[in-house]
């Protein structure tokens, strides 16, 4: 078999840190994680937004959770919703949503988009979508789309070298880039230093340094990258899976930095957290 059937790109590879976390959870729990999923999808498939309606972003976390869990039904009622969504004219971050929705539940089935679609799609109404949300969606769908493709590894290590990092970067913006960097070969060693300081200790990762609470986003991101580019977490992993644990709540998780809403989200987060560190 050659090096690019064994490639697993790192939304499946997401999923299996999910499952990963499923495991670690008491059959009560897993029950309440999955009762939780159900509640949160909707008549018509899809999943809802905090706002109680339709959303591809959050469907995207529930298309995720769904194929961790191994429910057919779930993802059943999903690939039913998503058949019959045109993404013309969809915002950007609905058009990646969908795509890497379509990846999980149409499979062989789907018609991908080119490289320079994905291009588009990413300079497209800019400002409609914050930068770190963008590239975060960008660097899965090539990754999906093209993971193991020198020469497409190639074009985007170019900008890259030339990509300047400024102090107000949000830890999920600077996990995206060290992963972006490492799969395109780069030495990450400095990265991999600069991502480690949004950790506080006694709390987890922060979306930026100076903030005063760790937030289940910032945490579970920075561990996939950091651990996906071979860093050494034992120093940071106690205190990490102390915020996941304080913040479960009756099969979903929590944000961590006081929003006690509950949301697909979040419970993405949390568990990633739990499989990371299993």
């Amino acid at each position: 078999m050659s090096g690019e059937n064994k490639y697993k790109p790192f939304y499946s590879q997401f999923i299996t840190e999910i499952a990963k976390g499923i495991s670690l959870l008491e059959e009560t729990s897993k029950s309440e994680v999955e009762d939780f999923m159900k509640s949160c999808q909707l008549a018509n498939g899809a999943f809802s937004n905090r706002a109680g309606t339709a959303d591809l972003y959050y469907s995207l976390f529930g298309a995720w959770l769904c194929k961790a869990l191994g429910s057919d039904q779930i993802q059943g009622k999903l690939k039913k919703y998503v058949s019959g969504v045109n993404s013309t004219g969809e915002k950007v971050v609905d058009r990646f949503s969908l795509l890497l929705i379509r990846l999980i539940v149409e499979e062989k089935k789907f018609q991908k988009p080119s490289f320079v679609a994905l291009l588009r799609w990413v300079l497209k109404d800019a400002k409609s979508l914050n930068a770190a949300y963008r590239f975060f969606l960008f660097m899965l769908s090539f990754d999906a789309l093209y993971g193991p493709n020198r020469l497409v590894k190639l074009v985007i290590r170019i900008p890259l070298m030339f990509y300047k990092t400024t102090d107000d970067l949000p830890c999920s913006f600077y996990a995206a880039l060290l992963l972006a960097k490492f799969i395109t070969g780069k030495n990450v060693e400095q990265e991999t230093a600069v991502l480690l300081g949004y950790f506080e200790k006694g709390m987890g990762f922060k979306v930026f340094r100076e903030q005063p609470d760790a937030d289940l986003l910032s945490t579970a991101v920075a561990l996939f990258a950091l651990k996906k580019s071979g860093a050494d977490l034992r120093l940071v992993a106690p205190d990490c899976l102390k915020l996941a644990e304080e913040n479960f709540d009756n099969g979903a998780f929590l944000s961590g930095d006081g929003d006690l809403s509950r949301d697909l989200e979040y419970t993405f987060y949390g568990l990633l957290i739990l499989g990371v560190l299993s």
